[in-house]
């Protein structure tokens, strides 16, 4: 699978409770590489060159790693942490050595990873619910924790939340920026956020600016 590249590393940009900010302390993880001269390479750029070179794989399964890494090291610091959320990239999720080694690192972290929520991309939850499902419900027994990444963002249907069991609907940040001055946003959170909760799930709003 080739060596891991060079100079990258993580941010976490904090997710905080609306009902009780000062009870949580979540976070997405960030993907990043510092190049030798110190410029800084966003995630886009990473993943499509990674994705040029089929390194996708490799890259997500050292984010996850270091993910466990840093949990474990800081566990006695992270008691308001219920998860840290984690992107895997649709290439990674068809790929089944990379699941395979995917659950096997899982597998030997047991209390780490009952604090890691895997994000998956709407667009690549429907390609294959069936696929999906099996690989949330692995993951699920493990104890980790599944969102459906970029809801709203395409073609969003309710009917398939029947049959995908996650954990949480990431709203996607079109349907958050504007929510505070357009009633029309607002209205659509608000059915969103009604839904969500009487299907037992939490919904996480990106771009929650002011």
């Amino acid at each position: 699978r080739g060596e891991t590249p060079e100079g990258l590393f993580l941010l976490m940009q904090p997710e905080l409770s609306l009902a009780a900010p000062f009870d949580s302390l979540n976070f997405e993880v960030l993907l990043r590489l510092r190049k030798p001269n110190g410029e800084i390479v966003p995630a886009p750029v990473i993943i499509e060159a990674a994705e040029a070179h089929a390194k996708t794989a490799i890259i997500d399964l050292w984010v996850v790693g270091t993910v466990i890494a840093w949990l474990e090291a800081h566990a006695d610091r992270l008691v308001n942490t219920q998860f840290v959320g984690v992107n895997l990239s649709g290439s990674s999720l068809n790929d089944e050595v990379f699941v395979e080694d995917l659950f096997k690192l899982f597998e030997h972290h047991e209390d780490a990873v009952s604090r890691i929520c895997i994000e998956i991309t709407e667009t690549v939850a429907l390609t294959d619910m069936v696929h999906m499902q099996r690989f949330i419900d692995r993951a699920r027994d493990l104890g980790v924790k599944v969102a459906l990444d970029d809801f709203g963002a395409g073609y969003s249907s309710f009917g398939y939340l029947k049959g995908l069991s996650v954990d949480a609907l990431k709203l996607d940040g079109s349907l958050v920026r504007d929510a505070a001055s357009n009633p029309a946003s607002m209205a659509i959170l608000s059915a969103l956020g009604g839904l969500v909760g009487n299907l037992g799930l939490k919904s996480i709003g990106e771009y929650a600016e002011n």
